[in-house]
């Protein structure tokens, strides 16, 4: 069974997931997470060229904290 993540963070290289996960670690707020991984120049492009540009929400952000993070 193939569970490779598709998803919005999932997508981004692994330096920006762990920034992430370390940023969740320490209870940041979902609005500041969303507000700085969306500023990422790396964010933009894979946004840009996966996703129609639409960019990351806190409903990703959650999504995100269900699964990949917990992995």
């Amino acid at each position: 069974m193939n569970t490779t993540r598709t998803g919005k963070i999932a997508r981004l290289s692994r330096n920006i997931r762990e920034g992430l996960n370390v940023l969740l670690d320490n209870n940041q707020p979902g609005s500041a997470i969303v507000e700085w991984i969306n500023s990422l120049p790396e964010t933009k492009e894979v946004l840009d060229n996966c996703f129609d540009g639409r960019p990351i929400s806190e409903q990703n952000l959650s999504e995100w904290r269900q699964g990949g993070f917990r992995e």
